[in-house]
């Protein structure tokens, strides 16, 4: 129980990667807060997932590029379970596949706001409460696609990258109140998303780039966060964790 007595909030967690964040948390002893951002996923679903497994959960859907409403989201965390230890800034919004030349600032400020904003407001709300008790942990979950630029992924990837220095800076500066921050990077992962798209053809073509011959499931990023958020990573901080078998090192 690597998280006895922990509560941990995860955003955009109604599905895929954040969902299985909110499974493997629960089942490590974390009380959780699940969110949804607009209408993604199935927050009863995995509400009852974790619930029938014996976690703690409670679901808030909250903006989280709006103060107010992560406010709202901390206060209805707090009266459940009485403060928030862990953040996980996981959710990311949808990526319009254009051009440079195609693509309008509206879209790439969409990608900032839900990636960069959202970990500022979310960040700024939670970090009072883990200063007072003198432990937090704060995660993101970027892309390995910051190192493998598409052509038509340049907002997402822009807003990903600036994830970097913004973590690194924050771990800095929380340090000295043993917080730490960092970063878990996955590659192609088989959410149910993924799944539904994926041809067996080209899930063989992507294995055969990966040295470990498989494509990573949401529970391999979940036990990489796992480490980050537990005692086990207490002393890293400011790190940045590829989780994508070898496909990109760094």
């Amino acid at each position: 129980m690597l998280l006895a007595d922990k509560v941990a909030l995860i955003t955009g967690s109604c599905r895929g990667t954040g969902a299985g964040i909110a499974r493997v948390f629960a089942q490590a002893g974390a009380k959780v807060v699940i969110n949804q951002v607009r209408d993604e996923g199935d927050p009863q679903q995995v509400l009852d997932e974790i619930r029938s497994a014996g976690g703690q959960a409670i679901f808030v859907k909250a903006d989280i590029t709006d103060a107010a409403q992560v406010a709202d989201m901390l206060t209805q965390a707090e009266r459940a379970f009485g403060q928030v230890d862990i953040l996980v800034s996981n959710y990311a919004a949808g990526v319009p596949r254009k051009s440079f030349a195609d693509s309008s600032w509206t879209e790439w400020q969409e990608q900032i706001d839900t990636t960069l904003k959202a970990a500022f407001v979310c960040c700024q709300a939670v970090l009072p409460g883990m200063k007072e008790r003198r432990w937090g942990r704060i995660i993101s979950v970027n892309t390995i696609g910051i190192h493998q630029p598409g052509p038509s992924y340049h907002g997402y990837t822009s807003a990903k990258t600036a994830m970097l220095g913004f973590t690194r800076n924050l771990a800095v500066e929380v340090g000295p109140y043993n917080i730490t921050a960092n970063i878990v990077s996955p590659g192609l992962t088989l959410t149910q998303e993924v799944r539904a798209m994926l041809t067996p053809e080209a899930q063989e073509k992507h294995e055969k780039q990966v040295p470990l011959r498989r494509t990573g499931t949401v529970e391999d990023t979940a036990n990489a966060a796992l480490f980050f958020a537990s005692e086990l990573g207490s002393f890293i901080t400011g790190e940045y964790l590829l989780v994508c078998g070898g496909q990109v090192m760094a």
